[in-house]
């Protein structure tokens, strides 16, 4: 449930336009090349993302933070990553 009309605006809006990019991303990487980027792709994926996501999701629910809470609380400095991770 939303609070306003605004943010049920803005959330089908960003739910329309991540879908669209969601369903173009296979046809332009074929377009452009195809395998050559989607293997390494997917590689990295498995063996880095996958498990970095997990990780963040064990420690915020270890120290009972969120994403950006978590990076505070490992090093100060760090509270970037969460914000980052947050905007894309």
């Amino acid at each position: 449930a939303w609070n306003n009309k605004l943010e049920y605006i803005l959330a089908q809006v960003g739910f329309s336009v991540g879908l669209g990019n969601v369903w173009r991303f296979p046809y332009l990487c074929q377009k452009n090349g195809g395998g050559a980027y989607l293997v390494p792709y997917f590689i990295l994926l498995i063996l880095i993302g996958i498990p970095l996501f997990f990780l963040e999701l064990a420690v915020g629910q270890r120290i009972r933070r969120g994403s950006i809470g978590v990076w505070n609380y490992v090093y100060p400095q760090l509270g970037g990553i969460g914000v980052s991770s947050l905007m894309v």
